[in-house]
């Protein structure tokens, strides 16, 4: 058998919407989000290792934007501080990494992620094996001085079985999908999955429909569901528009 050299693997925990720590391998990250406000402008975030080895982790910010499609966009930045950079974190103990604002966000929403990323261990390499190592992106929001998050939902279109329905975000602040269902009102249902939305972002959520429940259906019920967000339209199903 052919011997694979080590590789390490970097995984995003981003959909961090769960009240609890977050959490990978043997090391958690709390709060999973931060809003600094004007007379708030600094968190303490808290990295948990529940090993019984040594863990080191690096910490980097990148500004979060979203494309014209709802896609998450990075880039470094550097419109906070934060510290440490890179830090050790004992066998069952905990370190903190402090951020603040340089200044309050003015009439938009200004969107972080601060990325805290397991670093390999470089002591005791294992020829053939595939070491796994996580990062969290921990949303870090800095919310405009008259905050208005406004969801816009487009009539849902089918075409083909496709169902596709689309979500903008007209306000200056952030709101939440947590996820979108879609439902023939005779049993048939699915979801899925949501995502931010940044101010300005657009996105569109697809479902596709299977083509018994497709033709036997005379509407579709369509949900936005989000946290305080509570969306429902109604499509009328042409069976041409069926796969």
């Amino acid at each position: 058998m052919r011997a694979f050299p080590a590789r390490v693997l970097s995984v995003a925990a981003l959909a961090l919407a769960a009240a609890m720590p977050a959490s990978a391998g043997e090391f958690s990250v709390t709060p999973i989000r931060a809003e600094l406000k004007p007379g708030a402008l600094s968190e303490t975030i808290t990295v948990t290792n529940h090993a019984a080895t040594p863990l080191r982790v690096s910490i980097r910010l990148m500004e979060w934007t979203q494309d014209q499609a709802g896609n998450d966009v990075y880039k470094e930045s550097g419109d906070l501080v934060y510290f440490p950079r890179q830090m050790d974190v004992p066998p069952e103990g905990k370190r903190l990494v402090r951020v603040g604002a340089k200044s309050p966000a003015g009439v938009v929403e200004r969107s972080y992620r601060l990325f805290i990323e397991e670093e390999p261990d470089t002591s005791s390499p294992g020829a053939g094996q595939v070491a796994f190592y996580f990062r969290f992106g921990v949303p870090i929001f800095l919310p405009p001085v008259t905050p208005r998050a406004t969801p816009d939902v487009d009539p849902p279109v089918l075409a083909d079985g496709t169902l596709k329905v689309q979500v903008r975000n007209a306000g200056n602040q952030h709101f939440k999908i947590n996820k979108v269902t879609v439902s023939d009102g005779a049993g048939y249902g699915q979801d899925v999955v949501g995502w931010y939305m940044l101010p300005g972002a657009r996105r569109t959520y697809v479902a596709s429909i299977p083509g018994d429940v497709c033709r036997k259906a005379r509407t579709l019920a369509v949900g936005i569901q989000g946290d305080g967000i509570q969306i429902d339209r109604t499509l009328n199903v042409d069976p041409a528009s069926c796969r």
